[in-house]
């Protein structure tokens, strides 16, 4: 591991800044830029600590998901299923290799991406088809738990943490 670790390194800027920049600042409007500031680099601190984890989490979601998705969508000859199939080969192949934070969100954007598609196949369903409605569900409840994590990046930086421009 590189020492200083990345969050170490940020957390002496965000204590620097703190303490000897931002109560020099007479201006409300520097003032407010600098609680700003406070609250993006407690946010960075939280996605250095915990993207990664999300992101690879997410992606297994969306892979079961969307593989799921693949099979209805063969199944009824909605959609494009192959297009879905060579995303998730796309995964399959990386799983176990290093990615980087950007290529993970990469990742996750593509695999939502495709979720988007498939849901405007599931709005046109047919009122019977049972299987589609208990997809339709399961994208529903990974929407819930997507927003649960970016919650955990977004509540400690920002709440409580007083005023935000």
């Amino acid at each position: 591991m590189i020492h200083p670790t990345c969050l170490e390194v940020l957390a002496t800027v965000q204590t620097t800044f703190s303490r000897d920049i931002v109560p020099k600042l007479d201006d409300i409007e520097a003032r407010s830029a600098a609680a700003t500031i406070e609250h993006l680099l407690r946010h960075v601190a939280l996605r250095i600590e915990h993207e990664g984890e999300f992101l690879t989490t997410d992606i297994a979601r969306l892979s079961a998901l969307l593989s799921r998705t693949a099979d209805w969508m063969e199944s009824r000859g909605a959609g494009n299923p192959g297009s879905v199939r060579d995303l998730l080969a796309g995964e399959e192949r990386a799983v176990g290799s290093y990615r980087s934070l950007e290529a993970l969100g990469s990742a996750a954007l593509a695999l939502r991406g495709a979720l988007v598609e498939v849901q405007e196949l599931l709005h046109a369903r047919d009122e019977g088809d049972s299987e589609a409605a208990d997809i339709h569900e399961a994208v529903r409840e990974y929407i819930g738990l997507q927003l649960t994590d970016e919650a955990k990046l977004i509540e400690p930086a920002f709440s409580g943490q007083g005023p935000r421009r």
